[in-house]
């Protein structure tokens, strides 16, 4: 049975359909700088960039901050959300500073009860998900797929952790999961995309040199264009190409 929370979300602004929310400052910082949107405006703790083509939106830190800032993309129009975040290898597998495709994400955080209490296993939009396949084939990104396990605890991110979730998935963040559960919820189309920013290990974490991050965020510039909306506007296919350089 759906409830009806007393609370309704109330973001004092209106956007277009689509929405890239940035989990990470400097990522934001990065497409922020890039993306001229015509009116900005604080949001609790985040910063949100919007107009009639679409919004940009972040950072956020977990999955309760992540959640009530997408509930409130959700009420301003937003439709279509591409998160943008980053995870950690658990396993060799995956290699650091390439791109991280969350085909199904498991709940280890608190927020994603709220919405599909019950559920085990949350999983991105189909249709969007497949849209954002082709643009990084377009890009010409190579990407890895699988299973992400969000937790509520980085810092307790043990032995134990890593032997019971280890086998099940291949990366680890703080919000996908509960992101995918309340997209859901909401009835809005919303998938994932992460850079792959560390490894977890039993001797602590590997890092991602940040210059690393930086090149891959610069190759990835063109989608931020696609997910926020500005390749479906006049003004932002005529500004494509001198801030696709500007990217590159």
């Amino acid at each position: 049975m759906i409830r009806t929370s007393f609370l309704k979300p109330r973001p004092g602004f209106r956007c277009g359909p689509r929405a890239l929310l940035v989990l990470t400052e400097p990522d934001f910082r990065f497409i922020r700088r890039r993306l001229p949107f015509e009116s900005s405006r604080r949001l609790f703790l985040a910063e949100v960039c919007y107009g009639p083509e679409g919004v940009l939106a972040g950072p956020a830190l977990g999955a309760p901050q992540a959640v009530v800032l997408l509930e409130n993309l959700v009420a301003a129009g937003a439709r279509e959300i591409l998160v943008l975040g980053w995870c950690g290898a658990l396993g060799a597998e995956l290699p650091l500073g390439t791109v991280f495709l969350p085909e199904k994400a498991l709940p280890a955080e608190g927020t994603s009860r709220h919405y599909l209490p019950g559920r085990k296993v949350f999983r991105p939009a189909p249709g969007l998900g497949q849209r954002l396949r082709e643009k990084l084939l377009q890009v010409g990104v190579t990407f890895f797929t699988g299973t992400v396990v969000s937790t509520d605890a980085p810092y307790r991110e043990d032995e134990s952790f890593l032997a019971r979730v280890g086998k099940r998935a291949r990366a680890v963040d703080m919000e996908t999961s509960a992101l995918f559960a309340a997209a859901e919820f909401l009835g809005v189309e919303l998938a994932a995309l992460h850079l792959v920013s560390d490894r977890l290990t039993p001797a602590g974490r590997e890092v991602l040199p940040p210059a690393r991050l930086r090149a891959l965020r610069k190759k990835l510039f063109p989608l931020w264009l696609w997910a926020t909306g500005w390749l479906t506007t006049p003004a932002g296919i005529a500004k494509n190409s001198k801030m696709a350089k500007e990217g590159a």
